[in-house]
C-alpha cells in the first residue's frame, strides 16, 4: 500500500523503484537469499520490534526467506518515540496494554507462518530491538530507562515461550548493550560484519533512534541519538527518509531554502511543493536536527577510537530507507561527513538480518565502549554546529 513515495510501512526491502537504488547486499525482503554465511538445523522465524514497524520473516536452514510479515508497532498510539512511552508505561493498565499489544503482533505473524508455510510442532524465534522495545515486550517498567543514570537492568538477554495455535515458539530476545543502544545494534553489528576487518568500519541505523556502532577486529564503539521520527516521516508522514534528504537537497542545490534551513518567501510559511509531494518548514526542522545528532554523534564515535572519517573503510546506512539513500544527499545535508560518501553501501533492515546469524550461534566477540553522547565534552556545541546544512561552493 502506497503513501507518498513509499509503502504505508517501509522496511527497506528494496522492492520500490525510486530514483536511485542502493545494492543492499545485506538483506532484501522477497528476493530469494535472506543472509549468506550461516546455517541453523531447522527454520526460524526472525523478527525485528522497532519503535515505528514490527518485521517478521520466517527462515529456511539455509537462510532463504520462505515468508513475511510487517506491521505498524501499535504501540504508536502511546507515543512515536521511546521516551514518550516510557512515560506512558508508568501507568501500569499502559505497560500492559502495550505488551499484550506486540505479543499479538507476534502471535499474527505466527499463525500466518503456520497458514502459508505449515509451521507446526515446535518452533524458534529470535528477536531483535532497542532496549526501551525489549522492556515493554517483557513488561517490564522502562521508567529507569528515562532517567538518570540510564540503567539497564535487563540487556543480556531475555527468553519465554508462546503458544500459538498447536505450535509451541521458544522466543530469544537478542542481548544488548545498554538503555540507549539495543540488541537491535548487537543484532546489526553481526549481519554486518562490522568487527571483520583490520580498519574501521562505520553502521548508521536510521531510525526513531538513530544508533551508531564503529568496530574493527580490534576495538567496538558504539552510541546512540535522539533522532526522533524525522527519519520515518516526521511532521511530514508519508515523506520518508530517503525522500525528505532527497528533496531538501534539492531546495538547497536551486535556492529554495538557505543554509540555515529556511524556505524562501513565499513558501516559507505554507511550504513548497516539489511533484506531488508538499515539503513544510516544520519538516526541514525535524530533518536539521536528527541529521544534527547523527552527525555529531559520528563525530564524538571517531574521536573515542582516535582516528578521522577518512579512515574508515564503509559506511553502512541501515534502516527502513538505506536501500534508497543516495550517499550524496546524505552529505550534501550534512547527515554523513563528506570523506564517507563514496564509501557507503545500503544494509536494509540488518536489526531483522543479524538474529539469523544469532540463531545459528554467531557472537561479538569484542567488549564494547558504550558512549553516552550527553555526557561527552563538547557533544553540545557539535549538535549546535551540525545543525545548519553545509554552505557548499
Amino acid at each position: 500500500m502506497k503513501k507518498g513515495n513509499r509503502c504505508t510501512i517501509c522496511t527497506g526491502c528494496g522492492r520500490c523503484f525510486g530514483e536511485f537504488e542502493n545494492p543492499c547486499d545485506i538483506l532484501t525482503f522477497g528476493k530469494g537469499s535472506f543472509i549468506e554465511g550461516a546455517s541453523v538445523s531447522r527454520p526460524v522465524i526472525c523478527t525485528d520490534i522497532g519503535t515505528t514497524t514490527a518485521a517478521m520473516v520466517y527462515v529456511d536452514e539455509n537462510g532463504k526467506a520462505l515468508n513475511t510479515y510487517v506491521c505498524l508497532n501499535p504501540q504508536g498510539k502511546y507515543g512515536s518515540d521511546v521516551l514518550s512511552r516510557i512515560r506512558a508505561a508508568a501507568d501500569g493498565n499502559a505497560l500492559d496494554e502495550m505488551k499484550k499489544s506486540i505479543l499479538e503482533v507476534l502471535e499474527t505473524g505466527i499463525k500466518k507462518f503456520i497458514r502459508e508455510n505449515d509451521l507446526s510442532g515446535s518452533a524458534e524465534m529470535y528477536v531483535s530491538c532497542n532496549t526501551t522495545m525489549t522492556y515493554l515486550l517483557m513488561g517490564y517498567d522502562p521508567a529507569e530507562l528515562g532517567e538518570a543514570p540510564f540503567t539497564a537492568s535487563h540487556i543480556n538477554g531475555e527468553s519465554f515461550e508462546m503458544k500459538v495455535s498447536d505450535s509451541e515458539i521458544s522466543v530469544t530476545v537478542l542481548p544488548g548493550f545498554s538503555a540507549f543502544v539495543g540488541s537491535d545494534i548487537y543484532s546489526g553489528i553481526l549481519a554486518t560484519d562490522l568487527c571483520s576487518s583490520d580498519k574501521y568500519r562505520l553502521l548508521c541505523d536510521l531510525g526513531t533512534n538513530g544508533e551508531i556502532a564503529l568496530g574493527n577486529k580490534d576495538h567496538l564503539y558504539v552510541t546512540a541519538t535522539a533522532a526522533g521520527p524525522a527519519f520515518e516521516g516526521g511532521p511530514c508522514r508519508g515523506i520518508w527518509g530517503a525522500d525528505m534528504i532527497r528533496l531538501t537537497s534539492i531546495l538547497l542545490k536551486e535556492g529554495y531554502a538557505d543554509p540555515s534551513g529556511l524556505l524562501k518567501e513565499p513558501w516559507f510559511e505554507e511550504g513548497i511543493d516539489i511533484g506531488n509531494v508538499h515539503i513544510t518548514q516544520e519538516s526541514i526542522r525535524a530533518l536539521q536536527l536528527a541529521k544534527a545528532a547523527m552527525k555529531a554523534g559520528i563525530t564524538i564515535i571517531c574521536r573515542k577510537a582516535g582516528i578521522t572519517p577518512d579512515e574508515i573503510e564503509s559506511c553502512i546506512l541501515s534502516g527502513g530507507f538505506g536501500v534508497h539513500l543516495d550517499p550524496a544527499d546524505a552529505s550534501c545535508i550534512g547527515l554523513i561527513p563528506d570523506e564517507l560518501a563514496g564509501k557507503c553501501r545500503a544494509g536494509g533492515n540488518s536489526a531483522l538480518a543479524g538474529t539469523y546469524p544469532f540463531a545459528a550461534g554467531k557472537r561479538i566477540a569484542q567488549t564494547p565502549e558504550v558512549i553516552n553522547l550527553a555526557l561527552e565534552e563538547g557533544f553540545n556545541e557539535l549538535y549546535t554546529e551540525a545543525i545548519n546544512f553545509p554552505e557548499k561552493e
